[in-house]
């Protein structure tokens, strides 16, 4: 056999090795989950349990052999485009009907707290720069690992090792997002019994259990009983998606300008996102016109493929902290997740009391679980006190991607340009300012107008 093939037989076996590694370490993080009362009532998902067990295990030199922590980094990335792409196909049919300014202050929401999370993390490294020598634009990591997930925070934070001098920013980037997932789920929890206690809230439960069931599948779909399994044609949906996405990042990358190589392979969720959509939208062209009888995605499906992926993505990217780097960057890593986390705790809640009457609080969970966590993580918290889905909340946090993709777009385009120079990082810290100006002049806007607003009924939900 030539030896080619040996070494490919090797590496193939070894990539599974690691994998199986991530999927033992969720399952075992799984039955420390349901056994331990303390971690049950915190809400840590077993992936951040099983993540953090084997990094710590990994301190071991005979076991830190083991782990590859390159491939668990290439299995965050890709993990990361992967669900975004099955989420987005979802065709949520199943949606309450919400305005549609209420989901564009939604939007709005969210990309001030991205904002407000850049604006204070270039504010902590550029101080740490002339302080201590730290990368002057490593408090951008902040809303990527935050605001965004794993996956993102590991782009850019590899991004800037490689290329702007950034010394341990790939793990700097999964360090500060598995803080983040901690940070919502106990942060989350404490504040939801703070308020139960105090009786800010109540549960809230469905009329009848029918009212809002989860549609596992509808009738107009294609159906189980096919030559390809259903689930099957699922997989085949996201990996065409993903693959559409991989075409456009490689013709972007060939382009002579760092900063679009940057935007190419730094916002692979982005463009999956987007291909996504497109792959809807022609599906439902096709559908209107007769071309295809049957919608052949399924939201359930869809909703299982994603939480793999990013359950995976969590984990793995637990894994491949290099604790040496933390300890390089360990004081901007403190300080930037601790003044993340209270500045990030501060805006939600003052934004979400002034947009959502009736259910704010509802709406802050979901808010601050995804800006510190992922949408699950929010979906979460939200589940305690309203687990039928009474409110909008679940509605608004869901169909604000559009609005707040919209957004964020000068942030999520200008990261690289940003890094390159300190002198671009003020420039860019100035635009993040009047960005976040002007978002809240929108969401605060009856606020700061009263004249122009008096005597017009706000919107308010009723059950």
């Amino acid at each position: 056999m030539p030896e080619t093939v040996v070494f490919s037989d090797a590496y193939v076996w070894a990539f599974l090795g690691q994998l199986a590694i991530v999927f033992i370490a969720m399952l075992v993080g799984n039955v420390l989950r349901t056994q331990i009362p303390f971690l049950r009532r915190l809400y840590i998902p077993s992936a951040i349990i099983g993540g953090f067990l084997v990094l710590i295990i990994k301190q071991i030199p005979a076991v830190e052999s083991l782990i590859d922590n390159a491939t668990m980094e290439i299995v965050t990335y890709h993990c990361l485009g992967f669900g975004f792409a099955a989420m987005a196909l979802k065709t949520a049919k199943s949606e309450k009907k919400v305005s549609t300014v209420k989901v564009v202050e939604s939007g709005a929401i969210m990309a001030g707290g991205y904002m407000i999370q850049a604006i204070v993390g270039l504010v902590i490294s550029i101080a740490a720069f002339y302080i201590g020598g730290y990368f002057y634009a490593a408090g951008l990591i902040l809303p990527m690992g935050f605001g965004q997930s794993t996956g993102s925070a590991l782009s850019w934070g590899s991004n800037f090792e490689a290329n702007y001098g950034f010394v341990g920013g790939s793990t700097f980037g999964l360090a500060v997002a598995a803080i983040g997932f901690i940070v919502g789920s106990v942060v989350g929890v404490i504040y939801l019994n703070i308020a139960t206690r105090k009786g800010l809230v109540k549960p809230r439960r469905a009329v009848a259990a029918e009212k809002d069931r989860v549609i596992i599948e509808d009738p107009n779909e294609i159906p189980n009983s096919e030559s390809i399994d259903k689930f099957s044609i699922q997989l085949c949906f996201v990996a065409l998606t993903y693959t559409l996405a991989y075409g456009f990042m490689y013709l972007l990358s060939l382009v002579p300008i760092n900063a679009i190589g940057d935007l190419a392979w730094g916002l692979n969720f982005l463009w999956a996102l987007v291909f996504a959509f497109l792959i809807k939208t022609v599906m439902s062209q096709l559908k209107k016109r007769g071309a295809i009888k049957r919608y052949y995605t399924n939201d359930h499906l869809m909703d299982r493929i994603s939480g793999m992926m990013f359950d995976v993505m969590i984990c793995a990217g637990i894994i491949a902290i290099d604790m040496q780097d933390v300890y390089t960057n360990l004081w901007l890593l403190i300080v930037t997740c601790l003044i993340g986390t209270v500045v990030t705790f501060w805006y939600v809640r003052k934004a979400t009391k002034n947009t959502y009457k009736n259910y704010e609080i509802e709406s802050f969970l979901t808010n601050f679980g995804t800006l510190t966590g992922t949408l699950s993580t929010g979906m979460i918290l939200l589940r305690e006190i309203d687990p039928d889905f009474v409110t909008p909340a679940s509605s608004n946090i869901v169909l604000q991607n559009i609005p707040s993709i919209a957004l964020l777009a000068p942030l999520l385009l200008t990261l690289g340009f940003a890094a390159s120079s300190l002198t671009n990082t003020y420039i860019m810290l100035g635009v993040y300012l009047l960005l976040f100006i002007a978002y809240n002049i929108f969401l605060f806007r009856r606020r700061i107008f009263k004249k122009r607003y008096a005597g017009k009924s706000e919107e308010v939900w009723t059950e």
